[in-house]
């Protein structure tokens, strides 16, 4: 049990950063993270040594997300932008706070969020490949190894997001910043 709570405490911020990466909203991330830590718990005695932890913990919170985008796309969603009836508001309307909230007012978070929205446009596993190499540091063979793909497929991955994440910014940060 021990080894799993050291897991646990060591692993979490880094399960969390992928996460958030991945959902763009530090709820959804937290839940993930929660989500894949109980999932780590569960099948801790069915662990392969022969894969990092980082590795199996990654693999598990990509699968966790990909599970989630399935079943919110099955769910049905109340649009905010209809009205339900003719003379009432709609409901982006009634829960519209008009005040700016914090991050907006600083630069550092705005770009955040346009690298997030950026990010959040590209398909799954062009955003994984991305995130993996780019943003948490791993290595092609580390992060293919994550991903359970050969190491070419990665690299034609990255220079796709890559590619995306360039044309979505729309020369909105300029090279080297």
């Amino acid at each position: 049990m021990e080894d799993i709570n050291r897991i646990v405490e060591l692993y979490s911020p880094k399960a969390f950063a992928i996460a958030f990466r991945l959902t763009g909203n530090r709820a959804e991330a937290w839940d993930l993270v929660q989500n894949a830590m109980l999932r780590v718990m569960r099948s801790y005695s069915t662990y392969d040594p022969s894969y990092s932890v980082d590795q199996w913990l990654n693999r598990i919170v990509r699968n966790l997300y990909i599970d989630q985008l399935r079943a919110s796309s099955r769910r049905k969603e109340d649009s905010l932008d209809e009205a339900p009836s003719e003379d009432s508001r709609t409901l982006s309307e009634t829960i519209a706070d008009e005040e700016p909230g914090p991050e907006r007012m600083l630069e550092k978070a705005a770009t955040r969020d346009i690298v997030q929205s950026a990010l959040e446009s590209l398909p799954v596993e062009l955003r994984m490949a991305v995130i993996l190499v780019d943003m948490e540091g791993y290595a092609y063979d580390e992060a293919a190894a994550v991903l359970e793909i050969p190491a070419s497929t990665l690299g034609v991955h990255v220079f796709r997001g890559r590619k995306l994440l360039r044309a979505a910014l729309g020369g909105q940060f300029q090279e080297g910043r």
